[in-house]
């Protein structure tokens, strides 16, 4: 070959290069930031350093999604689920795979601090819930819904605006529960989900306000006996951090690990 044909190639090599690059990029992606406000940190793989979150930025599994004080976010998934967070919350996208042409979707998100309302828009016939929220003391099954997570410094509450989850601790010895349209229930630490309770529009009303000023100060009707104190921190976690996962949370992947005579 030539020295002119060997340049060339070599130039069509690098363009062909140059264009996979980008798509190989893009090519782990599960989601894009649909709105960001304020000061929003993303942890590429759950590792430091932060950067700020800009509008339309690719969001992939393992990251990590941080809000400051007065600021929230908004993640548009790649199966048209769609998470906002609160003020000063914390969330880890453990794992995401959707293929829509086949029905399939492998979900797991890890809830570290603060509030996050949820809505999932697609539901896939399967027999075992496919994506699933977890907490420091609560797993959450979903079945095509829209909920809030909200967390208190033993428990988490789930609070079901539409559809149905199945709600279990983290402690799988212990029986899990299913929560319909318009309920809560509390999962505290080692604990099995408790009763479920009416979900009022005063405290739909409370929540929405949340997901907009924050939750230092939780009302009563929102906390139960779990409330905080402002100022108080709702975890007791550190600011920064160096994995996606909290020490003390073990992913539970892909589905709730049921267990005999589980409560209706």
């Amino acid at each position: 070959m030539s020295r002119q044909g060997l340049l060339v190639m070599l130039v069509i090599l690098a363009l062909v290069l140059g264009l996979a690059l980008p798509l190989a990029a893009q090519a782990a992606a599960v989601g894009r930031f649909l709105r960001v406000e304020g000061q929003v940190d993303l942890l590429k793989g759950g590792k430091l350093p932060a950067a700020a979150a800009r509008l339309t930025d690719p969001v992939e599994p393992k990251d990590v999604i941080r809000t400051k004080s007065k600021s929230r976010a908004q993640i548009l998934f790649v199966d048209d689920t769609i998470l906002t967070l609160a003020p000063e919350s914390r969330v880890a996208v453990a794992d995401y795979f959707y293929d829509g042409a086949k029905g399939q979707r492998r979900a797991l998100l890890q809830v570290f601090r603060g509030l996050a309302h949820t809505v999932v828009k697609r539901v896939l016939k399967l027999q075992e819930p496919d994506f699933i929220m977890q907490t420091q003391t609560a797993i959450i099954g979903v079945r095509g819904t829209e909920w809030y997570t909200l967390l208190l410094p033993n428990c988490t509450n789930v609070y079901n605006v539409q559809g149905l989850l199945e709600v279990s601790a983290n402690n799988r010895q212990l029986p899990s529960s299913l929560l319909e349209t318009l309920k809560y229930r509390e999962v505290c630490r080692d604990q099995a989900p408790g009763p479920a309770k009416d979900l009022t529009p005063r405290m739909l009303a409370m929540l929405a306000r949340m997901l907009v000023d924050g939750v230092t100060a939780i009302p009563p009707e929102i906390s139960g006996p779990q409330g905080i104190p402002l100022g108080t921190d709702r975890l007791g976690l550190p600011e920064e951090l160096t994995s996606p996962y909290a020490p003390s949370l073990t992913p539970v992947h892909p589905q709730i690990q049921r267990t005999p005579g589980k409560s209706p």
